[in-house]
């Protein structure tokens, strides 16, 4: 099993971020059929071949996806999209601390 783990730090306030993920989880889920529920401040998902969590807190969101064998292969990939889409969302939102925005 593969693991990725994504942090990201935001300046949004703990419950816009929490709305954003929980946006995020419901597209995914509409999407890609992935069941979520929330645990505290800590979303955990899963579906056939992928299970993790998202942590978040007043300053960071913390990823963790665990990939199954199959999708093991296309790690680098998966990691990719998933960094990008969620710094693409954050920096949408304008979100994103001066020094980790891109130039």
């Amino acid at each position: 099993m593969s693991k990725i783990h994504i942090v990201r730090r935001h300046t949004l306030s703990l419950d816009d971020a929490r709305a954003e993920v929980e946006r995020i989880a419901q597209r995914v889920e509409s999407e890609f059929g992935a069941d979520y529920a929330w645990e505290g401040d800590t979303l955990n998902f899963a579906r056939s071949g992928i299970s993790g969590h998202i942590t978040v807190t007043e300053d960071a969101l913390d990823l963790t996806v665990r990939l199954g064998l199959l999708l093991s292969a296309l790690k680098g990939q998966i990691e990719a999209q998933i960094a990008a889409k969620v710094d693409e969302t954050l920096a949408a939102r304008g979100a994103l601390p001066p020094d980790d925005e891109a130039s």
